[in-house]
């Protein structure tokens, strides 16, 4: 005998979302911290990794949008194309975002946009993986 499809984790993914804020927000404060207690770089690296943790909060939100945007089975097919069209805006989004990023922000310290980038990513993960 199968097992009936579980429901979706609408509300599941909406908690992770908030606690990834409190993740974001924590790891602005101590990047802050780093930066005026030890390093004295006038705010240069938890500017940097404020911006791209909020970077790869932002799409990771587009993508939960995206993602969400239709349920339940008849809606299947449209469920499908969203998935694609969210990992898109995802790209999209990201690629952009760091092109507009060191275009107009200066100064920037490149190595803690992304050490913020992808803390966030590795949190991210973490979070998906409780999920399951």
């Amino acid at each position: 005998m199968t097992k009936p499809a579980k429901r979706t984790q609408r509300d599941k993914i909406a908690i992770y979302l908030r606690r990834q804020t409190w993740i974001l927000l924590i790891l602005i404060i101590v990047a802050w911290i780093l930066d005026t207690s030890w390093l004295q770089s006038q705010l240069i690296v938890a500017k940097s990794t404020a911006i791209g943790a909020l970077l790869s909060f932002a799409t990771q939100a587009v993508f939960a949008f995206f993602i969400f945007w239709h349920t339940g089975y008849r809606a299947r097919r449209n469920i499908v194309s969203q998935l694609y069209r969210g990992q898109a805006a995802k790209w999209l989004l990201t690629v952009f975002g760091f092109a507009l990023i060191f275009i107009t922000v200066q100064p920037l310290s490149a190595p803690a946009l992304f050490i913020g980038f992808m803390v966030m990513q590795i949190s991210h993960s973490w979070m998906l993986w409780h999920i399951r």
